[in-house]
């Protein structure tokens, strides 16, 4: 699967899940290549190289449960 169609399946798990809390976005690099994707939770670098939905789904439901 190419990775905007990823991204996109990806947005509507999450949205479904979590609801308009969350959002996924795709982020084209203009700088030299490296490990892509880059998924950022909460302004923090999750995972490099990899798109891993349950991983994603289970880094969320773990915030979802700390206090804020």
């Amino acid at each position: 699967m190419p990775l905007g169609e990823a991204v996109v399946y990806l947005k509507r798990a999450v949205r479904r899940r979590f609801g308009q809390d969350v959002t996924v976005r795709l982020v084209e690099s203009t700088t030299e290549p490296g490990p892509f994707p880059v998924i950022i939770i909460n302004g923090k670098v999750f995972s490099r190289g990899t798109l891993s939905y349950q991983a994603i789904i289970q880094e969320l439901r773990n915030l979802s449960t700390l206090p804020r």
